[in-house]
């Protein structure tokens, strides 16, 4: 059996980040080739957008879960020209990476078929817009489901819905960083519109 945490656990790991990060820390968006983690060094890489998060970034852990709190709004720099692909962000205190995440726009889709439970595979008529470790989001699923495997109509999740998912219903697909439009151009006013961290179980 896997290691389980209550929610309190689950909280008090979740609120620590904030806390460790500490208030007004940057966020900036990158084009290429994710590092293998926040520590490792930029390879190729340009920045795409930058801007100071609120003080109070994120909201108070509930179930494991924090959300974005405030306006996070970046905008974009030099490097990004008339308009370059942001795929991936890191959140810095001074010139200390944090944290590192996936960065594009949300994509929903409308199931075609009926899902049945326990299954964890959805058919789509396309799958256009999904990538792997996508953040996948609807009232049957888990929180932090992801997306483990796709093929051009079916996707497969990392976690079981917990009731049926019926032929039609939307479900949205989201990176680690969502936003309307992931085509950053030079002092173009960006909007993250969805961060979510989820601690254990």
């Amino acid at each position: 059996m896997a290691l389980q945490e209550s929610d309190a656990v689950r909280n008090a790991g979740a609120d620590a980040l904030e806390t460790t990060i500490g208030a007004t820390p940057v966020l900036t968006i990158y084009n290429g080739t994710p590092p293998a983690d926040e520590t490792a060094a930029l390879s190729g890489n340009t920045v795409l957008a930058s801007g100071t998060l609120p003080s109070d970034w994120l909201t108070a852990a509930s179930a494991g879960v924090k959300n974005l709190a405030g306006s996070w709004n970046i905008t974009g720099q030099s490097g990004a020209g008339a308009g370059t692909a942001g795929t991936f962000f890191r959140i810095l205190q001074g010139a200390t990476p944090h944290l590192q995440g996936t960065f594009g726009a949300t994509t929903s889709l409308n199931t075609n078929a009926a899902h049945t439970a326990p299954s964890n595979v959805l058919s789509f008529a396309s799958t256009t817009g999904v990538a792997l470790g996508m953040l996948v989001s609807h009232a049957s699923l888990p929180a932090d489901t992801r997306v483990h495997a796709f093929d051009g109509t079916t996707v497969t999740l990392t976690r079981t819905p917990t009731s049926n998912v019926t032929n039609g219903n939307s479900v949205t697909f989201s990176y680690d960083l969502a936003t309307t439009n992931n085509s950053i151009a030079n002092a173009q006013a960006v909007s993250v519109t969805s961060f979510t961290y989820t601690r254990g179980n």
